[in-house]
């Protein structure tokens, strides 16, 4: 969830380091996977989505069953809309529409990005933006809206659709829930809001709820409170929503990052993160529905951390050099129809201090035992890796990205993509962002700032899988145009292994 102040239409500034590759060493650690050495290098295609002169961070991805080159992704916008942009492809990525002036969503926000045109939304700003495509082609985008400034401080998330691939949406978004006495915090220690909502659309022709839509939070309710894991879900396209379910109780309390993979039979693998209260992300969790959301398993532990990536300034910051907030960890679910198994993939911190990525599996019909789940493979490397997201493409092929250090010496971010043919075996890498910078001195607006940003690249990033390719979306820099260096971006890279 971002903090909103009203932005200016400023930028930001370009960093072209350059950075030799560096391959992962893999010493003798049995855990670790196998890595080509060498090979034929993958077809990489990178390009700026957002083109635009202010910030955009929290890029979500999401392909058309319907039209594989039908591609949409969306974002916090800190132009003056204040709410969610979005950008459409139906060219494979390789163009984008445009951010300004009037890509974002409407009925949201109270803003447009022309200061004298009012929006047509109830709230301040909106963001945290979940996409998916249905199987008919359906876009849909969830989003929570809030009043930061205006009493009583609404707090909502909604769902709103597109029938034509995601060029235009509606005006009349769908309320999935609200907080419950209308009274939002949005930050501080008595936070009330609901948090890193994510969406997932069956789109297995063989399940008994094929076209459910279900969205999943965590529903802050304030320090030293439970922050219980909610799903609410859909059955006739995103036209009402059911009353959420409450997946956590008791002792799992201070919860985050809640997200849903599919199985073919419609079987659905709630997972999420817990931490003591203070912390965040000491274990990973999984519950399980047989009945479309209706009623879920317990929750069990499948992960433990040893020490999670935890990138929020000023309270944690745990890898080397100065702070910003960007992607920490998460566990990242995807189902694997080959092999039949749930896999997921989170960062951990290892005891000598570096951020890795991690992938561990389960057999579909035993993700709720703990004692099913494969020991974690570890794809290190010569910096710190975290924001790892993960994607399954239909013939079971592994698809993996995260922001990678491990090009310059652990001083700038990059992009890794990793891929796995055999099951998550042995691990190809290559890296796709063209030039890496240093998010600590990039960021978005923020007028109580002393500098005028705050170091934010958001908190996730986004992977897709189709047949032969995966793409990804992910914040980056373009050049200054203002006087502060707040020209974030969405970057998209397609990746063909």
């Amino acid at each position: 969830m971002r903090n909103m102040l009203r932005p200016t239409l400023v930028g930001a500034l370009a960093v072209g380091i350059a950075a030799c590759a560096d391959d992962p060493r893999l010493g003798t650690d049995p855990l670790r996977p196998s890595f080509a050495a060498r090979g034929r290098a993958p077809s990489v295609f990178v390009v700026d989505v957002s083109r635009d002169t202010t910030a955009q961070n929290e890029t979500p991805v999401a392909a058309n069953p319907t039209n594989p080159d039908n591609l949409l992704t969306a974002a916090n916008d800190w132009n003056y809309n204040d709410g969610v942009a979005y950008n459409v492809s139906f060219d494979g990525g390789r163009t984008w529409s445009a951010t300004l002036p009037d890509g974002f969503i409407p009925g949201l926000t109270r803003y447009t990005n022309d200061a004298s045109t009012p929006g047509t939304g109830f709230y301040d700003a909106a963001g945290d933006p979940a996409v998916a495509y249905g199987p008919d082609g359906t876009a849909y985008l969830a989003a929570q809206a809030f009043n930061f400034f205006t009493p009583p401080y609404q707090i909502a998330l909604y769902v709103t659709r597109s029938s034509d691939g995601g060029s235009h949406w509606s005006a009349n978004p769908v309320q999935v829930s609200a907080w419950e006495n209308k009274i939002g915090k949005s930050k501080g220690s008595e936070g009330q809001f609901p948090d890193h909502e994510s969406m997932a659309v069956d789109n297995n022709r063989a399940s008994p709820f094929y076209g459910s839509v279900y969205v999943t939070w965590v529903q802050f309710n304030g320090f030293g409170t439970h922050s219980p894991v909610q799903v609410a879900h859909s059955r006739d396209g995103a036209g009402t929503f059911s009353t959420p379910v409450q997946v956590t109780k008791g002792p799992i309390r201070n919860n985050q990052d809640a997200r849903i993979a599919i199985g073919p039979d419609g079987t659905l693998y709630l997972t999420f993160d817990n931490g003591i209260q203070g912390g965040k992300g000491t274990a990973n969790y999984v519950s399980v529905s047989q009945d479309g959301g209706v009623t879920w398993t317990p929750p069990v532990i499948f992960s433990v951390y040893n020490n999670a990536v935890c990138l929020f300034p000023p309270f944690c910051f745990n890898i080397p050099g100065a702070p910003f907030r960007a992607p920490s960890s998460y566990p990242a679910p995807a189902f694997d129809p080959v092999r039949g198994r749930l896999l997921v993939a989170y960062t951990d911190v290892d005891a000598s201090g570096r951020a890795n990525a991690y992938v561990t599996w389960a057999p579909a019909a035993r993700a709720a035992d703990p004692a099913a789940w494969s020991t974690p493979v570890v794809l290190a490397g010569a910096g710190d890796r975290f924001g790892a997201e993960l994607s399954v493409a239909p013939g079971g092929r592994y698809d993996l990205m995260f922001d990678d250090r491990s090009y310059s010496g652990n001083a700038v971010v990059d992009v890794t993509y990793a891929t796995s043919g055999d099951g998550g075996a042995s691990w190809t890498e290559t890296r796709v962002s063209t030039a890496g910078f240093d998010p600590a001195h990039y960021g978005v607006p923020c007028g109580s700032c002393a500098t005028g940003i705050r170091p934010f690249i958001g908190d996730y990033n986004g992977i897709a899988s189709l047949s032969d390719h995966a793409v990804m979306t992910w914040t980056g820099v373009a050049p200054k145009t203002g006087a502060l260096n707040t020209n974030l971006e969405i970057f998209f890279g397609s990746v063909t292994p």
